[in-house]
């Protein structure tokens, strides 16, 4: 059944003159069924006042069944019927249902509470400006056109939670960066694995090193963003197949440097690995439970890389003396927080000791890395325009 469009109804009630199409319509039955306009009423079972009020746009609140009624005495199309009758309507009833439409789209596809707590939404706007705050975020013109072309997820359900949304608005977020950055560069695996052997290195340069990363990716295919992280949606990072091309987002989670690092040899193991899954599928959320990608062997990818297990035993017997854990770090070619962020996660999970928090004084500036990559926060107006300067950052 095809969809009942609301934006198209709402654009068709200013074009109609449907005041006299009624009025023709039912004159041309009256003759035709050689009937006066009092006994078809009394057939239809309409008060003469009420049908008067439907026709001329008076009734504040008109009767569907007897809409229903009158379009089919004069075997209109309900759908059509509908429209005339609005057509009649006041500017102030028809602006209700405007508000109604996109209070429902507003609720059923957003967590305003948690969107408007992030600076996204304004409380004091009404739910038409937060519509048109959407669809200018996103480069929507109508709510159909959003809803025609938004991604449509892997934790898709039909009842959507509060995470759920914001995943929705992450992932919609991250698709249209790529959408509008458009990588031109044809993604070669080749060259990818040769490049990734090179990444570590750079962790070294807290300032520049991520961006020449995400450049030199950008130059074989490969299309990093970051995002403002979500603390309602454990999202880390995510890979995505764009026409044909992996796209990569990483988050800031825990305004962390080392998870920074992390997260993008995460992704790129998935880029590597899983990328037939994942262009079936659209794309992948790290830290989402699914049944086509196993996060462990993407996060031991990512250790290995950096810090395998028995270079940790190594540097545990030493992790309180500065020097030669700056040592160790030079030598194995990281930045130094690396040692201990990675420190302390093997203490976690082999011996359930915590040492969280212990060594942060060591940890550089998350931010600082992702600067000058032009991070998607959420008071930006338009995905369009920080698009535009993500791409020039990332073209060499």
């Amino acid at each position: 059944m095809e969809k009942f469009n609301v934006d198209s109804l709402l654009e068709s009630i200013f074009t109609n003159d449907s005041k006299l199409v009624i009025n023709d319509c039912f004159e041309q039955k009256l003759i035709e069924y050689n009937i006066t306009k009092t006994k078809a009423l009394k057939y239809l079972n309409i008060d003469k006042d009420v049908f008067e009020q439907i026709i001329n746009g008076n009734a504040k609140q008109p009767n569907l069944i007897h809409i229903i009624k009158i379009a089919e005495f004069l075997e209109v199309e309900i759908d059509k019927f509908v429209k005339i009758v609005l057509g009649n309507q006041s500017l102030e009833n028809i602006a209700s249902i405007d508000k109604a439409r996109n209070t429902t789209f507003l609720l059923k596809n957003f967590d305003v509470k948690t969107l408007t707590k992030l600076g996204f939404f304004d409380k004091k706007d009404s739910p038409n400006i937060l519509v048109q705050k959407v669809l200018t975020f996103f480069g929507y013109r109508s709510i159909s056109e959003f809803e025609d072309n938004v991604v449509n997820p892997l934790y898709s359900k039909t009842k959507r939670t509060f995470s759920d949304k914001m995943k929705r608005f992450w992932v919609e977020s991250a698709y249209q960066t790529f959408i509008n950055i458009d990588n031109p560069n044809r993604y070669d695996r080749n060259k990818l694995k040769e490049l990734i052997v090179k990444i570590k290195p750079y962790s070294q340069d807290a300032k520049n090193g991520l961006y020449t990363v995400c450049k030199a990716l950008y130059n074989v295919g490969v299309t990093v963003i970051l995002q403002d992280y979500l603390t309602t949606t454990q999202i880390r990072g995510g890979t995505f197949v764009i026409k044909g091309k992996p796209c990569v987002v990483i988050t800031d989670f825990n305004k962390s440097y080392p998870s920074i690092w992390f997260t993008l040899l995460h992704e790129l193991y998935h880029v590597l690995f899983d990328f037939e899954v994942i262009e079936n599928n659209n794309f992948h959320l790290t830290g989402e439970p699914d049944l086509f990608l196993i996060e462990e062997k993407a996060d031991s990818f990512s250790r290995d890389f950096f810090l395998s297990e028995p270079k940790f035993h190594y540097i545990k017997n030493y992790i309180n003396n500065d020097f030669i854990v700056a040592q160790f770090a030079k030598e194995n070619e990281i930045e130094v927080s690396i040692v201990y962020s990675f420190f302390t996660w093997y203490q976690d999970k082999l011996y359930g000791k915590n040492y969280y928090g212990a060594f942060k004084n060591h940890y550089p500036s998350s931010r600082e890395a992702i600067v000058s990559l032009n991070p998607i926060a959420w008071d930006i107006v338009r995905i369009k325009d920080v698009s535009d300067r993500i791409k020039s950052i990332l073209e060499i």
